[in-house]
């Protein structure tokens, strides 16, 4: 009885062993339908179930994968040591040409595990070749050169087995410690010089206003110094001209003595004020005479010495 109840048990492990039932495939997964080795089709997520006592379903994740690769020691162009850590993502492809091509000839790179062993030993070749193309000055400036040269590499890899690189960038770019401490310094030389340069250009800008403001002032004096001579020349001119008034009056009296002599009584008679009468006489009168009816004093002018 006992063997009637286990052959049927046995018969029927046997068949549901060779078939799957209600077997899902995630949303980031692609169902690859395998029947007797060969592949019959590819699904997209849901629950597939087949009753075919060979057929297989094989779940391939089309996630994408983000690891890092790192060196700690590689060659610059110009020959420095420099450690590189790069992150890289990279997903298989979800067609079913591609996934064909994935199970037949590389059914090992389904694991993620080893995919990432994979592109990672890519990597690293693709960033001893890539580094060497840049001097240490270029890779520090644009990291961007080298991580688009490792990418370029794992692409051609990465085609081979169905799987996208979707992007390489450049962590860190390390330094020998040696090196990074010449680097500072050279830093601090160029902050110090620039700090100088600056110091020398205020110095000569202070300098020049300087000059523009002594300048300005000479002109101002020198303004000044115009203004002050045509003053004196206007000054020279009017005693110039007064001048030759007085020597055109002195003149008079030269030219005319009559005109001195009555000058001269007359600032006399200032003098002597209202006691002084002056007359003017003939020379032939008789003086004594005349003085003898003349209350006051009399001052004689020679009528001969006046001219009309």
């Amino acid at each position: 009885m006992k063997k009637l109840i286990v052959i049927p048990l046995l018969v029927l492990s046997l068949i549901l062993a060779g078939c799957f039932i209600n077997d899902d495939v995630a949303t980031d997964q692609t169902g690859v339908v395998v029947d007797g080795g060969e592949i019959k089709s590819c699904e997209g997520p849901g629950v597939y179930t087949n009753w075919n006592y060979f057929a297989d379903l094989r779940e391939v994740s089309n996630a994408t994968l983000t690891f890092e690769v790192a060196d700690p020691e590689v060659a610059t162009q110009d020959s420095q040591l420099v450690g590189i850590s790069v992150t890289i993502q990279a997903r298989r492809n979800n067609d079913c040409e591609s996934l064909t091509n994935l199970l037949t000839n590389w059914p090992a790179l389904t694991a993620d595990d080893q995919l990432i062993a994979v592109i990672s030993a890519t990597a690293n070749e693709a960033m001893k070749v890539g580094t060497r193309q840049f001097t240490l000055t270029e890779l520090l400036d644009d990291r961007n050169g080298l991580s688009t040269a490792i990418k370029v590499a794992l692409e051609a890899d990465a085609g081979k087995y169905s799987t996208t690189i979707v992007n390489v960038s450049i962590k860190n770019v390390a330094l020998d410690p040696k090196y990074a401490e010449v680097l500072q310094q050279k830093a601090l030389l160029t902050a110090q010089i620039e700090a100088a340069l600056r110091e020398q250009d205020l110095i000569k800008q202070q300098a020049a206003n300087d000059t523009l403001a002594q300048e300005q002032k000479t002109l101002v004096l020198l303004a000044q110094l115009d203004t002050e001579k045509a003053q004196t020349a206007v000054q020279v001119e009017i005693a110039t001209r007064a001048g030759k008034v007085v020597e055109a009056a002195n003149n008079v009296y030269l030219i005319n003595p009559a005109a001195f002599e009555l000058e001269r009584l007359t600032r006399l008679k200032e003098v002597l004020g209202d006691k002084a009468v002056i007359y003017f006489v003939n020379e032939k009168t008789d003086l004594t005479l005349l003085l003898s009816n003349i209350a006051g004093g009399v001052l004689p002018v020679p009528t001969g010495e006046i001219q009309p």
